[in-house]
């Protein structure tokens, strides 16, 4: 994956250099507390997933590095699933309600589609965080409902709430391009 350079972002492959600002941010209960990654309680498993996983994947794991600061803000990937493409983020709590979700998401919603070949774009979040929900519509996303219900080791029952984005749709949605 090439860079891609936003007003205030940098989208880039993992490198070793993030491994501890990514450690601090996926051990922090606050971050995860609705992700797939809440599973990594330690330096250890954080370790292992970021050898295999963050550092391997560079077609669909990408860091976000704030332009002025260079400081890691935040992680965005896509997990395939046929033609679908569905979503994962995280922004260190310093980084939340600045809008990077969105102005990353502007990005990779066309790398997602021109260059992974989805025909779907998918992102799910829990209702227990409707601003994930807000940022997935700023998007361009369209409300799904709900896709299910589990719940937490604390006894919390949390709804996963879907927004997807078809291609055809995203398509349409782009300014056309004078000749």
């Amino acid at each position: 994956m090439q860079l891609i350079k936003t007003d205030r972002l940098i989208i880039r492959p993992f490198q070793m250099t993030d491994h501890d600002a990514l450690q601090a941010m996926l051990l922090d209960p606050q971050v995860v507390a609705y992700l797939r990654y809440r599973a990594l309680k330690t330096p250890t498993e954080f370790d292992d997933s970021f050898k295999t996983h963050f550092l391997a994947d560079t077609t669909t794991t990408f860091a976000l590095e704030n332009r002025a600061t260079h400081a890691l803000v935040g992680f965005y990937e896509f997990h395939p699933e046929q033609t679908t493409g569905i979503l994962t983020y995280a922004l260190t709590p310093a980084a939340w309600g600045h809008g990077y979700i969105a102005e990353a998401g502007a990005a990779l919603m066309a790398y997602g589609f021109e260059t992974l070949g989805f025909e779907e774009i998918q992102a799910h979040y829990a209702d227990a965080n409707p601003n994930s929900g807000r940022v997935m519509a700023k998007m361009g996303m369209h409300d799904m409902g709900e896709l299910e219900t589990f719940t937490l080791d604390n006894g919390t029952t949390i709804r996963v709430m879907a927004y997807n984005l078809m291609k055809n749709d995203w398509q349409a949605a782009q300014p056309s391009q004078a000749m």
